[in-house]
């Protein structure tokens, strides 16, 4: 898990993109840190943890119209 410390004004959700690339493990994000709860534009020295998440592939069963 990486530890981000933030700078005044740092956006949750820009931290969360620039470290994954997608917004889509936002919650995830927010589950281990319940301490910034509420907060979208964070204070200087605020600590975002950052967990490690390995990537879900979709997988979508292809259906064939022959057999």
């Amino acid at each position: 898990m990486l530890r981000y410390i933030a700078n005044d004004g740092d956006r949750l959700d820009k931290i969360i993109y620039d470290n994954y690339k997608t917004l889509d493990v936002f919650k995830s994000v927010m589950d281990v840190n319940k301490h910034i709860y509420g907060k979208t534009i964070l204070d200087a020295g605020d600590i975002v943890y950052l967990p490690t998440i390995e990537n879900q592939i979709k997988v979508k069963e292809l259906k064939s119209l022959w057999n």
